[in-house]
């Protein structure tokens, strides 16, 4: 499986930190759309290395429109020379329509149409043909001269592929269906993925009579490191209160249900609407910090344990430390991955 990296740097550390990693050896980079917009410093990663994919893991779909998406993954496409990854994910309702003051309805459903409408756009552009697109949440059907890029940048590659990420049966359902690649949440164990997210993806897959073969997917495990046992204590207690929080919201109880947990999590949500985010994390106990993450003792052991884990499921991993994790560290565990 490739390895790569999440970046969450200060644009104007951008590009030495993309650098940084492809020297690191890792095979991709990420953004995600947290305080800062998660496009504008993939240019930069793009414009700084040479042969790691790049792509948002991930951009907020419903915060934007499909002409929009078409545009900026066109030309990040074109300008990392085939190496952009458009990376899409849904959030949940109250950020969509308070946040953004964006439509929220059937997500699944129009994440489907917004992806085929997505589609439809670059296939006009890259034919010249006629754009035609009526879904049943977006309608595309005018496209001029003026507006339409050239086709011969991304002649070669084609335009970026499309990954979804999800967590629920429904959105999973969809990216088997309409995407190239599946981004699961951090919280999601390897069970979950083996027993619920591949059969889901495949049965997506073939609603729509696709390869689900074809479906590329990529995790982003949390791991325990650290340079002793105090750090790597101190870093358990950091992902015990995150996914405390994760599982505070409905969306991800089909894990908590999997492991025999279902009962904590409407217990956490109420926690959190009373503002007790410390004492959340108490409720989470410790064989289920051991399912959803690993602890790196050292890199070889660590290595293996996520092989174990991931080997087979995944095609991509990343590394997902909620706290100040020692990057040589999380290198040298990339290192021992490919290896």
């Amino acid at each position: 499986m490739k390895v790569d990296v999440t970046l969450t740097c200060d644009l104007r550390d951008m590009a030495a930190a993309a650098t940084d990693a492809e020297a690191a050896g890792y095979q991709g980079i990420w953004t995600f759309e947290g305080a800062h917009d998660p496009f504008l410093p993939l240019l930069l990663a793009a414009e700084h290395t040479r042969g790691v994919t790049v792509g948002t893991s991930i951009a907020v779909a419903f915060a934007r429109n499909p002409m929009l998406l078409a545009t900026l993954g066109w030309d990040l496409q074109a300008y990392s020379g085939g190496r952009f990854i458009l990376g899409l994910g849904t959030q949940i309702k109250p950020h969509i329509t308070r946040r953004y003051s964006m439509p929220w309805s059937r997500p699944a459903a129009r994440m489907a149409d917004l992806i085929d409408a997505v589609r439809a756009i670059w296939e006009s552009w890259l034919t010249g043909g006629r754009l035609d697109h009526r879904g049943e949440f977006y309608q595309h059907t005018l496209m001029t001269p003026l507006f339409m890029p050239d086709p011969n940048v991304v002649a070669e590659s084609g335009p970026p592929p499309i990954w979804l990420a999800g967590i629920g049966e429904q959105m999973t359902h969809t990216a088997g269906a309409v995407a190239d690649g599946f981004l699961s949440h951090p919280l999601a164990t390897d069970d979950y993925l083996r027993e619920v997210t591949v059969p889901t993806l495949g049965l997506g897959a073939a609603s729509r009579g696709r390869d689900a073969e074809t479906l590329a997917v990529h995790h982003s495990a949390m791991v325990i490191v650290g340079a002793g046992p105090n750090d790597r204590v101190a870093a358990r207690e950091a992902i015990r209160k995150q996914i405390a929080f994760y599982a505070s919201t409905p969306a991800y109880w089909p894990i908590l249900e999997l492991h025999d947990r279902a009962a904590i999590g409407p217990r956490l949500r109420e926690m959190s609407k009373q503002g007790k985010w410390i004492e959340m994390a108490d409720v989470v106990d410790d064989e289920l910090v051991d399912a959803v993450a690993v602890t790196v003792e050292d890199v070889e052991s660590g290595a293996t344990e996520l092989r174990r884990r991931f080997d087979g499921v995944v095609d991509r991993i990343g590394f997902n430390t909620p706290y100040q994790a020692d990057p040589a560290i999380l290198a040298a565990l990339g290192a021992a991955l490919r290896g």
